[in-house]
């Protein structure tokens, strides 16, 4: 299993810059994240491209579904000016844009494959041949749909996947398996001490997403936890420098 560093920027350092853009990366860096989690979606003329929501409304000057949009539309429009002014003509980068960005900046990150209505096989065969022809640098893939993830782990069965959940069902350990997932990535308030202890107790790393409060990481980290996502890693790495408990990540 790849090394996850304990703090992760969520869609970069998105308390500070406008999520999953190049600014947001960079911004994540200087604040010493070692990695970035983001979403990879396609584009209508299947081009891997970074965006959370499944239309184009809240983070950029377009309208409606990113898939039924070519690349050279996204690229055009304005991805920051939401945020602030300051990032006004930011734009919605590509999957290889931010893979070189990342290589250059030393940073590693964690991609979830977001299908958001295109098809999630064609997406993942997509991602893999941009890994394929990438630079080299420490990727952990996720993803909420079961086909994804299982997809993911027949095209690159060397490339850690992780099972993004919301809630932990009562099988868990078996659609894991089954899916031959990585690890465990599951909304924080829905663990518990005793949820968390059966995770770690079955040797499976634990991330935990969007934690943004110090305090509640620590908590985590003290049940076992590998690594918090958290929209403000300047805050976060700043309270904790070093994951508490070392000598149990990622096992």
């Amino acid at each position: 299993m790849i090394e996850i560093p304990h703090i992760v920027a969520h869609r970069g350092a998105s308390i500070e810059a406008p999520e999953n853009t190049i600014a947001a990366f960079r911004v994540a860096g200087a604040r010493q994240a070692k990695w970035i989690e983001c979403d990879v979606t396609l584009s209508a003329d299947n081009q891997c491209v970074l965006i959370h929501d499944d239309t184009l409304e809240r983070t950029t000057n377009g309208t409606g579904p990113i898939h039924k949009q070519p690349l050279s539309v996204l690229r055009e429009l304005d991805a920051g000016s939401w945020f602030s002014d300051i990032y006004k003509g930011e734009r919605i980068p590509t999957l290889s844009d931010t893979l070189e960005t990342l290589f250059f900046m030393d940073m590693g990150a964690n991609l979830e494959i977001k299908p958001s209505g295109c098809d999630p096989v064609r997406l993942c065969q997509e991602v893999a041949k941009e890994l394929d022809r990438a630079k080299k640098l420490p990727i952990l893939l996720s993803s909420f749909d079961d086909s994804a993830v299982a997809e993911i782990r027949r095209l690159l069965p060397d490339m850690p996947c992780g099972w993004l959940l919301e809630t932990l069902p009562d099988n868990w350990h078996d659609g894991y398996t089954q899916l031959g997932a990585s690890a465990l990535h599951i909304d924080h308030k829905a663990l518990d001490p005793e949820k968390a202890a059966e995770i770690v107790a079955a040797n499976v790393p634990l991330v935990c997403y969007t934690v943004n409060d110090p305090a509640r990481a620590k908590e985590l980290f003290g049940w076992g936890v590998t690594s918090v996502i958290t929209d403000d890693p300047a805050k976060m790495i700043a309270a904790i420098p070093l994951h508490p408990n070392p000598q149990d990540r990622n096992k």
